[in-house]
Formats: structure tokens, sequence, C-alpha cells
């Protein structure tokens, strides 16, 4: 899962040919009898919380909400960065830095409500790890709120007494209290360490449980798996897990941090990546649920997978969260540039869209029901537009390069090389509003709720409301 972007080479021509034609393993016998459809409507009234990463659940990224211009509301300078979204609920906007503190901020003025630590980040980490490039490494993934508690949910790395663990922390939103603290890093096989694992991936709330994904720091240093980790909300009990590449190394789950989808029978998604080292480029990967979607049951088993048969060398499907669509059907889109509509049921392809990007896609997908369209966020610039309902290639958007999402009929997403935020129309595609929001961490993602847009900094959490 390394952060290196290469292009598919032309070694994997022919094995691209079979996967577009429908020839490769998971072809379908029948298309599902549903598809996305333009036929929605749009709530013009506000979202009030948004509880997870892309607003969790399904992961579509889709809110509803007045298409108006946005003017800056305030800025909270947090101590330490914010790599996740934040979340918000009951008119807090919480975020985690990855100075391992946890920071409720009220949401129309940005004035601290209560703030928590959950120990000492890791500091050093090339010298710790032997790779990685985020320092200080506290917590980096999208918290969630349990609406139901009140209990908001956050992972952190730090250190203990000289070694590294990965903490799941509850916090209730009316005060910071803790009610939850546990340790839930997965049961490591004999050599492999906590401190080449990280926790990038955003939180799934579902099932009781909490869900945390784990790949490899930046450089995939080290001995590591991918896995899932599921932790019962209740403090007690055992903890469930699912690792990828059982059968040799890597397959990381770290999504861009984008989180697991969540489908209405409790079924969690989840893409990996490559395996380590690297397998020969054209694919397939050889290593067990490496460069896959995988469909798990609440407690963590495989019950379908869906291998993406071009993905070789570093070319991870897991640079992107799957996405649930109407239909039953899912979206996933990895380094190979090909967007995967497959049937969620079962995990087998319908269709596929290459040609997505012309750079390396990075980010979870938006998708709006009411154009029927998805939008993919691409590393060397853009926003390319995919129409499910017809299942081809749209136009490519420039002015932003990381994920984004869609509040009413407008798509709002980043560019953190330009440290802008920027609105485009969701049926035109015309760049409507860019505003400065200063520098960005990799793969920042904003927020919308009440109205208003909240993201991530280096520094803290930048927010902007409605200019009427």
């Amino acid at each position: 899962m390394r952060l290196i972007h290469r292009s598919v080479p032309l070694a994997a021509a022919a094995a691209l040919l079979l996967a577009l034609t429908g020839c490769a393993t998971g072809a379908p016998s029948a298309p599902p009898t549903a598809t996305p459809s333009p036929g929605a409507t749009r709530d013009a009234s506000p979202a009030a919380s948004w509880t997870g990463y892309h607003a969790g659940g399904g992961e579509t990224a889709a809110v509803p909400g007045a298409s108006s211009r946005m003017t800056a509301a305030w800025t909270a300078s947090l101590g330490g960065a914010v790599y996740g979204q934040p979340v918000v609920a009951d008119g807090l906007v919480v975020a985690g830095t990855e100075d391992d503190r946890v920071v409720a901020l009220d949401a129309r003025t940005g004035a601290r409500r209560w703030s928590a630590t959950i120990g000492s980040p890791l500091t050093g980490v090339v010298a710790a790890a032997g790779c990685g490039n985020i320092d200080p490494l506290g917590i980096t993934s999208t918290p969630v709120v349990d609406l139901a508690t009140r209990v908001v949910y956050v992972v952190g790395e730090r250190v203990v007494d000289g070694r590294v663990e990965h903490r799941l922390a509850g916090f209730r939103l009316a005060d910071g209290s803790q009610v939850l603290d546990r340790d839930v890093d997965p049961p490591l096989p004999s050599g492999e360490r906590p401190v080449h694992l990280l926790q990038r991936a955003g939180l799934a709330l579902a099932n009781g449980r909490v869900y945390v994904g784990f790949g490899g720091n930046s450089g995939d240093c080290g001995q590591y798996h991918g896995w899932v980790v599921g932790a019962p909300t209740t403090g007690s009990g055992a903890l469930t897990s699912f690792e990828v590449a059982s059968d040799g190394e890597g397959g990381a789950v770290w999504m861009s941090g984008g989180a697991p989808a969540v489908a209405a029978d409790g079924s969690v998604f989840v893409t990996t990546g490559n395996a380590n080292p690297d397998p020969p480029q054209g694919g397939p990967d050889p290593k067990r649920y490496t460069e896959s979607v995988v469909r798990l049951t609440p407690d963590l088993r495989p019950t379908a997978a869906f291998k993406d048969r071009v993905a070789g060398g570093d070319e991870d499907l897991s640079t992107g969260n799957p996405v649930l669509l109407p239909g039953g059907l899912l979206l996933s889109v990895g380094k190979t540039r090909i967007a995967y509509l497959l049937r969620a049921s079962d995990l087998h392809r319908v269709a596929a869209v290459a040609g997505v990007c012309g750079s390396d896609p990075d980010g979870g997908p938006a998708f709006d029901a009411v154009t029927g369209r998805a939008w993919i966020p691409c590393r060397g610039g853009g926003l390319q537009e995919v129409d499910v309902t017809g299942r081809r290639l749209g136009p490519r958007i420039d002015g932003a390069n990381s994920a984004p999402i869609v509040v009413g009929g407008t798509v709002w997403a980043a560019d953190d090389g330009a440290g802008t935020l920027s609105a485009f129309d969701a049926t035109t595609g015309a760049r409507t509003q860019t505003l400065q929001v200063g520098a960005l961490p990799h793969f920042a993602s904003p927020s919308a709720a009440d109205g208003m847009l909240f993201l991530g900094t280096t520094a803290g959490v930048r927010a902007f409301r409605s200019a009427g």
C-alpha cells in the first residue's frame, strides 16, 4: 500500500481486456434487476449530524441540503493535525488529532466545549517503525458517533512503557467523560509488532461493534497483514477479527482514510491492498483476499470476495473504500483505474468502466442518487465523473484531488496541494466557488451538517457557513 503511484503497465493490457469483456473470474450470470436511477428528489433541509466517514453506513457521502455559497465561519487551532473527517452531532464538532487528543467544539462558534487525551502518540516514527509519513502518529482515522448512546469513538496509536498499541476510546458527547478504553490490536502472528500497523481507515459502527481497519505505514516496512477488528461497544467481550493474506503478508485495509461500508443486513464491506513483497505487474495478486473487495458477516467471517485480477505490483484496490449503491450494487475503484460495479450480495461483477482519472484514484468516491453519478478523486488532479446509471466514463473536473462529498446539488472537495475547498454543480460539473483553507493533510475530506461545512487541517479545524 505504498503511497507511490504507478501507471498501469502495457503488460496488463490483455488482462484488462479480459476484465472488461466479462470473461474474468467473478462475472455474473445475470445483472441485478434494479440499477441506480436519477429518479430521486432532493431535500433542501440540512442534515443535523455527520456521524462517521462520508456520513457513515453505505459511504455514499451524500446528504440533503441547500445549494448555497459558503463563507468562513471560524478556525480552531487544536495543537495537532486532523487527518480524519470531523464528526458532528448534538451541535458539536468532534475531531481527533495526531497528538492523541479528542476535542469537541461548538459547531456554530468553534468554542471548545471539552477535550480529552488517550495517551502519548508515537514520535520518531521512521526510527521506530522503519518508514512512515505521519509524525507524531496518534489519532489518524475518522471517529464515529453512536446517536443512540450519544457516545463518540476514536482509535489512536499511543506509546505505553516504550511499546506501541492501538487504543479504542469512547467519550460522552455531553461532557467528554470517558466510557470505554480498550486495546484493539489484532491477534498478530509471531514476530509481528503493532508498530508496523497504521490505523488509517475510518471507523464504522454497526451490529453493536466498532469496526477498525489496519494497514501498514507508508513504505510497507516490517512484517504486517491487513486486518479488520470488531470491538463490542459494551467495552466487554472478545474482539473479532479478519486477517488478509494469511498465506503471506500485506493486504492493507487503509482505503485512503475511507471506512468500511455496512449494509442493511449488517454485512461489512472492505477493500484490500497488495501483498508484500509486491507481486509481479499485471496481476493477479496471488495471496488470499489481497487486491479484493471482501464481504464479511457482523462477526467478520468472509462470505464473498471479488479480486481485481488486473492488479499487480503496488496497484491497491484499497486506495478507496467500497460504496453501496441503490439497486443492490457496490462501487469499487483502485489504482488499476477501473471502476467496478459489483453485485453486493455475492460480489459478482456487473460492469467495469476503464480509464478512471488518468492518474491513480485516491480516496473515497461520492455518489449522488439524483444524477446517478459518482465522483472519484484523482491524485494527479481532478474529480473523475462516472455515470453509474449508463455505466460509462464521464468528464474529469479540475479543481480538487481529495475525497468529495455531495450536499444537496453541490459536490464539495478539497485540493490538498493548493489548500483549497471547492464547490461543483452536481449536474453540470461547473465549479461554483473556491475557498482558501490553508495547509491540509493528504486525503482531506469535508463533513457537512446544519448547513455548515467542516474540514480537518494540519493545525485543527476550519468551518464554513452559508453566505445566505
